[in-house]
Parts: structure tokens; sequence; C-alpha cells
């Protein structure tokens, strides 16, 4: 509780500082109404990409069962746990919540594969944000670097990671024999080692199904290139001067990266000071005021997971998600 309460120091001291500052403008939200379409597009370009994250999702979950699971219950699972990770202080409780449904839907799904899966598929969208991040930095380098100094060491930056990716992408097909010398290393290590050694065996057994894995690859950079599209699309209207929808994905994807780091609720006040920082690179303010816009839109949509968690015939309760993270080990697995 103490962590999350200072979560949400945290987030208010910025959102204040920025307020104080000017750089946050509150009234910006009443005057995005009247551009009712961008925002129409936004939630709808939203909506669409949570249904298509739950097929990455199911995806990776088929591995283990070996069989088709329900489209319509993988969404609603999804849902489940957006509306969770919006609205509860700290965002596994929400995936904990999505987990205990989705092991009620096939007795193979352990619980450590299921932990396992929820980090992979986000490590996956990961892969999918950088990647579209290294390919518009290489692209654009030239005319991106002739508009401010300041973007030369932020498109070096991108390079890194762009490689990064690619690394972390080739790992995953290791062969067998470097697998196993791995894991033997893993287990060594005093205390952890047999977890790390568990974990490591579930996402070398994703790993084994490449098609598998391409496909939520592919997933993921579709998912990320509407996740740009859906913040550059409510922002559009009060952007002041010319920023091409193909330099905000050298850029953008960066602010996300910094949303989802937990140290403040849901990224609220890291990502308005984050966009802000970013968008000022180029020369145009209000950044922090157009992330306002898009995170309002996220936790709108979020919201409505609400209504397939009431309908659920099977009630799990939050006490029970608290108690599946305590019993994710490799034991109980």
């Amino acid at each position: 509780m103490i962590k999350n309460l200072l979560k949400f120091v945290f987030a208010a001291g910025i959102i204040y500082w920025l307020l104080k500052s000017g750089k946050l403008d509150l009234t910006l939200v009443k005057k995005s109404f009247s551009a009712g379409y961008y925002w129409l597009g936004c939630l709808g370009i939203l909506v669409v990409q949570d249904i298509i994250s739950a097929f990455r999702w199911k995806i990776l979950l088929e591995i283990k069962t070996g069989k088709k699971l329900p489209v319509l219950a993988m969404i609603k699972l999804t849902w489940i746990g957006l509306f969770f990770n919006s609205f509860l202080p700290g965002a596994v409780t929400g995936d904990f919540i999505k987990l205990l449904y989705a092991k009620d839907l096939d007795p193979k799904l352990t619980k450590t594969f299921l932990v396992t899966s929820v980090l992979l598929d986000r490590i996956i969208g990961l892969i999918g944000l950088l990647f579209l991040l290294g390919l518009f930095s290489v692209v654009y380098f030239s005319e991106i670097t002739g508009i401010s100094p300041q973007l030369n060491k932020l498109l070096y930056v991108n390079s890194l990671l762009f490689l990064g990716v690619i690394f972390f992408f080739i790992s995953l097909f290791l062969p067998e024999k470097i697998q196993l010398t791995l894991r033997g290393f893993a287990i060594r290590i005093p205390v952890i080692g047999n977890k790390i050694d568990n974990t490591l065996e579930q996402v070398w057994l994703i790993g084994k199904n490449k098609k598998a894995v391409l496909s939520c690859a592919l997933i993921s950079m579709v998912l990320q290139f509407m996740n740009v599209c859906a913040l550059y699309t409510v922002s559009y209207p009060f952007i002041e001067g010319s920023l091409p929808l193909a330099y905000a994905f050298t850029f953008i994807p960066i602010g996300f990266i910094a949303v989802a780091i937990p140290i403040s609720p849901a990224g609220l006040g890291v990502g308005h000071m984050a966009f802000d920082s970013l968008f000022g690179y180029f020369n145009i303010s209000g950044g922090a005021n157009f992330f306002n816009l898009y995170f309002i839109s996220l936790v709108f949509i979020n919201l409505f997971g609400f209504i397939p968690y009431i309908l659920s015939g099977r009630k799990h309760s939050l006490k029970e998600a608290e108690e599946f993270g305590q019993e994710v080990t490799p034991t109980n697995s």
C-alpha cells in the first residue's frame, strides 16, 4: 500500500508541476470535443487495437492447450484485465484477475505458463514498438536530424534499441543445446535459480513454435502502429506547425516506453512529462496536453471492461488475484 501511495503522490506531483508551469492545460479537453471526428477516430482505433491484442494472447495460450480457445472469451478476458489495470493501484492486479479467468478455460494452462505468457506477450509488444521505432528512425534519419541537433542522440538511441530487439528475438530460437546450457547456469543461482529455470523453460517452449511467435510479432507491429496513430489522431487538430505521421514514429514510441515503466499509476504524470519533452524536440508545444487527450481516451475504453466482469458467470475476487500472484512458484505450477 505504501508503494502504491508513493506512486500516486509521485504522479500528482508531476501533474501539479505541469499545471503550474502552464505545460498542461486541462481546458483543452473541453475544447477538443469540438473536434469530434478526431475523438471518434482515436476511440475506434483503441477498440480495434484491444480486440486484436486478444488474438495475440490467444495464439500464445494455444501453444500450451493444443486446441483453439473461444475468441469471444479471450476478448472478454483482455478487457477485464485492461479495466483492472486502469482502475486499481498496481497493474499486476489486473493481469492476475485476467489469468484466473484464463485458467478456467483449460486445465493445461498452468500458473507459471500463464504468467510467462503475459510477460512474453508484453515483451513481444515491446519488440513491435521498438521495431517500428528503429525502422522509421533509419528510413527518415537524414530528414529528422535536419530538424534539430537534439534529435541526433535520440535517433542513435533508437538504433541501439533496434539492435537490442533483434538480438532478443533471435534468442527465442536458440538451439536446444545452448538453451540447456543456459538453464544449467540459471539453476545454480541461489534462492531464485529454480524459478528462473522454470521461466526460461516456458519461454523457450513458446519459442519452439516459430510460426506463432512470428505471427505475434507481426500483430504487435500492427498494434503499435495503431497506438501511435491513435495519439496522433486525437492530437492532430491542436498541433501547431507541421508534423508528418511518419516522423511521429521516431519519438512517440519512446513516450509509450516511459509510460510502461511502473513508477506511476497507468503512466499518469510520467507520460505527460515524457511527451511534453518529446514533442518539444520537434519545436511543438503542448505534448503533455496531447498525451492527456490520449490518456482520457484510453481510460474511457478500458472502463468498458467492467461490463464483461459483471456479466461473467463466475466472479474472481481481488483476494483470489493476490493469492494467485503469491502462489506462482515453480513448485505450484
